[in-house]
């Protein structure tokens, strides 16, 4: 039996994912075939099945990397740097094209009709809430974030915000997406950050400010 390369095999999966991902914003979910994914990516039916069983499984990879990227994120801004508001705040971004908005909400509707796609959205749309509410859970310890919030329903919210933003531009095109996204982030630094108070009493987040002051 040949031996598989990791590191080829692993090149040859992302360049797939690219390609399937060209594909569905392109043609859409249910639009962008496996044969129109192959011919995408330059391989055939059958090599792809080297790689990926199914479409549902290209989709829970793209879910997987994303979550991967938010947890690499958070692991640095809020936890290596030691600030969290900006790190939630960094995932209410702008949700790219219009395209984009409009597979997310493809996917959402597909997993009503299909339990596969639900199970991966569904799975993954739950850790990423913990992940959130464990990020939010180091704010409260940090003294950052409002103690009286529960972790659980703060990382709903802002989750919720962040499907908020992909909405916007499909009510309507023409809204300035900017200023929607910049009062939702607004809105979350002021009802998540600490009283003053809160923030004193707790010697080392005032400390990691204070060098992230002078740092600056």
């Amino acid at each position: 039996m040949r031996k598989v390369d990791p590191i080829k095999h692993e090149k040859k999966r992302q360049e797939i994912l690219a390609a399937a991902k060209r594909c569905f914003l392109r043609s859409g979910l249910s639009g962008a075939s496996t044969a129109q994914i192959c011919a995408e990516a330059g391989i055939s039916p059958g090599h792809l099945y080297h790689y990926f069983e199914s479409k549902d499984a290209i989709v829970a990879a793209m879910a997987d990397a994303r979550l991967e990227g938010a947890s690499e994120r958070f692991k640095q801004d809020a936890y290596e740097a030691g600030s969290v508001i900006p790190a939630l705040l960094s995932e209410i971004e702008e949700p790219g094209n219009a395209a984009q908005a409009a597979l997310f909400f493809e996917m959402l509707a597909e997993s009503r009709r299909n339990p596969e796609m639900a199970k991966i959205l569904h799975g993954r749309s739950r850790s990423m809430r913990n992940l959130i509410a464990e990020v939010i859970r180091h704010g409260q310890a940090q003294g950052e974030i409002r103690s009286e919030l529960d972790p659980e329903t703060a990382a709903m919210a802002v989750f919720g915000l962040m499907d908020a933003t992909k909405a916007v531009s499909l009510h309507d095109p023409k809204q300035d997406l900017k200023k929607v996204v910049a009062l939702f982030k607004l809105m979350i630094e002021h009802l998540f950050s600490a009283p003053a108070k809160d923030k004193r009493a707790n010697p080392s987040r005032a400390k990691k400010t204070a060098q992230r002051s002078r740092s600056a």
